[in-house]
């Protein structure tokens, strides 16, 4: 039976905070640690500070990242050796990882309420009847659905 290894606090936390910058695969390929070692130790509330503090020190410097990426991005303008491919893609990276790490939004959302509208809410009621009469199979209307006239609009 193989010996067992045993770790020391400090490199449970090396290990814990190399899975929290990277991976638990990276963290387990680097220490020589096994992958479900990893991350259990990760996942322990013994490192739960490591783990906040790997994140903060992250997203602190990922915003140093980003404004060394604006300055050089403005930089490489004014000396004509811009590549469009290059410093942007940098800087997008490095204001994505800023804003994930620091819990700021990653993404935008927005909604519209089409019932505010009359024109609009009269034509959502007139498609929504226009599709319950089309789905209804019998000969008949169905019941209690009244359908608008739909204006051709020709060739």
């Amino acid at each position: 039976m193989p010996e067992r290894r045993r770790y020391t606090k400090r490199q449970k936390g090396v290990v814990v905070a190399i899975a929290e910058m990277s991976s638990v695969a990276a963290a387990a390929e680097k220490s020589g640690v096994p992958e479900s070692t990893v991350r259990y130790w990760r996942d322990s509330p013994e490192f739960a500070e490591i783990r906040a503090k790997t994140k903060a020190d992250l997203a602190e410097g990922w915003i140093v990242v980003a404004h060394l990426a604006v300055d050089s991005m403005i930089g490489a303008l004014q000396r004509g050796e811009f590549k469009p491919q290059d410093l942007p893609t940098l800087g997008g990276i490095a204001t994505d990882k800023s804003q994930l790490l620091s819990g700021a939004a990653t993404e935008r959302a927005e909604t519209r309420d089409l019932t505010n509208d009359d024109h609009e809410r009269a034509a959502l009621r007139d498609a929504i009847k226009r599709e319950i009469a089309e789905r209804h199979t019998d000969a008949e209307a169905a019941p209690g659905v009244e359908v608008p006239a739909v204006a051709d609009a020709g060739p």
